[in-house]
């Protein structure tokens, strides 16, 4: 699911939006979505925000299967942080330092990969070695190594 064509470090953007269109064309690029997933992505987080307030501030865009072609997660580690809503409080802000934009094939794995993801954000130094990545091989290794266990 993650792979080094789909990691951006340094990602430099004004917005969440924004960050969402740069790592959403890549995956357009890279044949892992259709053409309609970043807009349906970023409609969907107008109404379910994504935006957790973990050790280091993450969102995890997403949208539904019929907008993607194989199974793949986007990677965003931010030069300056992007404020998302919080999932599960309307109004609350969390200023984002890394995104991870799904792709979900099967409607029935959403659950399954939104609480991996969960997990691995509690896990010790997950996030710290994440954005302390030197290159876009580094962050894969350490994002295989703590979603496959």
């Amino acid at each position: 699911m993650v792979y080094s064509e789909l990691i951006l470090l340094g990602l430099d953007v004004p917005n969440a939006e924004e960050a969402i269109r740069r790592l959403g064309a890549r995956m357009v690029d890279y044949g892992y979505v259709r053409e309609t997933f970043v807009d349906a992505v970023i409609e969907r987080e107008r109404t379910f925000p994504t935006g957790l307030p973990t050790s280091i501030p993450v969102a995890i865009p997403h949208t539904d299967a019929v907008h993607c072609c194989r199974p793949a997660i986007a990677i965003g580690v931010l030069t300056r942080p992007v404020t998302f809503g919080e999932m599960g409080n309307p109004q609350g802000k969390v200023d984002a330092k890394v995104i991870f934009l799904l792709s979900i094939t099967d409607p029935s794995q959403q659950v399954v990969w939104l609480q991996k993801l969960v997990e691995a954000f509690q896990h010790p130094h997950f996030l710290q070695h994440l954005v302390k990545s030197r290159n876009t091989e580094e962050a894969r290794s350490i994002c295989q190594e703590v979603l496959t266990q």
